[in-house]
């Protein structure tokens, strides 16, 4: 009975909290009518719960009439909206036709593979918006080298990862994550965004341990097989002990069981198994050993003595996709990584390379480019996954404001999430398609919002909602969200789209 007392009263705050939530949501739809911005800023300082901080700016592009601002200037947790800094950023300083350009060659009796960072080596979804259906880059790299009566490579197997440095996690994530997807290391060479997928079946007998089938195929990945066939119940666990290429399944399966994506220790050498892998199976042996060496030039020039004999490209606009419309945490890394990379090999560095470091310097130059505040932001990675990162809803719209009068703006609208239409936005918003493009973002008591909304006579509106510090439920925050965005989309006479 005391149990139950103490706890009544935290359950009705927090259905008065909803319930408050509800009610103005609703009275908002009336407050439309020909000031957007007022019917905004009532929504947004609204007290919802005490502790949540909301930053906000609404700004018509058309003219550069600021609409609405709460908080503007407070630094908060971006969480995902931080990928439209590298988003944009890779746009301004790469250029549109830029590709991540991975070369096979050979070097006397060595094959040589040449990483330049591409996350989307192996990439499913990629490989579609590529027009490959399912053959991965590998596959292909095999068959063009059977083309070329090319069956047996008498030296080593020469990788080349140097375009990024080797550390490959970041500092500042959660150790509790690392073994999830969304917390996928990222290198010079990535391969099936880094991670394994494992699938268990059971076997004939109950009691046996079960069959197990892994993608990507590669001969480096072992699995110690704890866990038993059986007739009813199926409780199966995987775990990765260690910084091996050693996978652990245990508990129980009675039908097939495919485990979540697990991210693996080490990229380059999961790249340089598959791709090993992928030419043993249609009977190209390498006779020698794994080598790890740079060959690249300062320049980014290859080698005169390496003989191109494949290689694979992937467009910007498909990594973009991932990045703004699947928010793939290991893509934004990647283009991190890569614009520090360009941005030191144009300096001139002896060893440019991509890092961390490099990435921020070019992060904060093009930011301050936009007009951002660089003095009060801190990046500290692409994703929004370290809660280190400070970004204020008015240096968002700066880049929104900024990217909206680029040359190459429609490459970065096109790789948003479109309302009701795709992407992490797909079920939401969806009597608003082509009317919001937008980048979301989640963390722990963090959700936010960024993009660009549209009005029926065609006016172009940028925004930033930023909320932090909430507990509970997210849902009257996505809520609050969904009614801005449909707020700027209202035409002058308040009517709703």
């Amino acid at each position: 009975m005391t149990l139950l007392s103490q706890r009544r009263p935290v359950a009705n705050c927090k259905l008065r909290s909803l319930v408050g939530i509800a009610v103005l949501l609703c009275a908002s739809s009336s407050a439309w009518a020909g000031d957007p911005g007022s019917a905004a800023r009532s929504l947004l300082t609204t007290k919802i719960a005490k502790g949540v901080v909301c930053g906000a700016e609404l700004v018509d592009l058309s003219d550069g009439r600021v609409l609405c601002r709460v908080n503007e200037a407070t630094p908060l947790l971006p969480a995902s909206n931080e990928k439209l800094t590298v988003m944009a950023a890779a746009i301004d300083l790469l250029g549109p036709n830029f590709e991540f350009q991975t070369v096979l060659a050979m070097r006397g009796d060595d094959l040589v593979l040449i990483g330049d960072g591409d996350p989307a080596l192996g990439d499913e979804k990629v490989a579609v918006i590529l027009g490959l259906g399912n053959a991965f880059v590998f596959d292909e790299w095999a068959s063009t080298l059977r083309a070329q009566s090319i069956t047996h490579i008498s030296g080593d197997l020469v990788v080349d990862a140097s375009v990024f440095d080797a550390v490959y996690v970041h500092p500042d994530w959660e150790s509790r994550d690392l073994l999830k997807p969304f917390a996928a290391p990222v290198a010079g060479l990535n391969y099936h965004q880094n991670c394994v997928d494992i699938t268990v079946k059971p076997a004939k007998r109950v009691g046996d341990p079960v069959l197990w089938e892994c993608s990507p195929s590669a001969e480096i990945i072992k699995l110690d097989n704890r866990c038993k066939t059986s007739s009813k119940k199926s409780n199966a666990i995987i775990n990765r002990p260690g910084d091996e290429f050693r996978f652990v399944v245990t508990g129980r399966c009675a039908k097939p069981w495919p485990f979540p994506s697990v991210p693996v220790p080490d990229p380059v050498l999961l790249t340089a198994s598959a791709l090993r892998t992928a030419l043993g199976k249609q009977g190209i042996t390498i006779a020698g050993e794994l080598r790890l060496e740079q060959l690249r030039m300062s320049d980014g020039a290859l080698p005169a003595n390496c003989k191109v004999v494949a290689e694979h490209r992937t467009p910007l606009a498909a990594v973009l996709a991932r990045v703004g419309k699947d928010s793939e945490n290991m893509f934004a890394e990647a283009l991190m990584k890569r614009l520090g990379y360009e941005w030191s090999r144009r300096r001139g560095t002896e060893t440019p390379v991509g890092s961390w470091q490099t990435g921020r310097a070019a992060l904060r130059d093009f930011l301050a480019r936009t007009g951002a505040s660089v003095n009060r932001l801190v990046i500290a990675d692409a994703s929004g996954l370290s809660r280190k990162n400070r970004l204020t809803a008015a240096d968002i719209v700066a880049v929104l404001t900024y990217m909206q009068k680029h040359e190459h703006r429609e490459l970065f609208v096109q790789s948003l999430s479109e309302a009701g239409t795709d992407g992490t936005l797909r079920k939401r918003l969806k009597k608003l398609p082509g009317k919001v493009f937008a980048k979301t973002g989640y963390l722990s008591g963090v959700r936010t919002l960024s993009g660009y909304a549209i009005t029926p006579s065609g006016q172009w509106r940028a925004f930033s909602v930023l909320f932090n510090g909430f507990k509970g439920p997210s849902k009257p925050y996505n809520d609050i969200h969904n009614q801005v965005c449909r707020i700027l989309t209202s035409d002058p006479s308040g009517a709703a789209p």
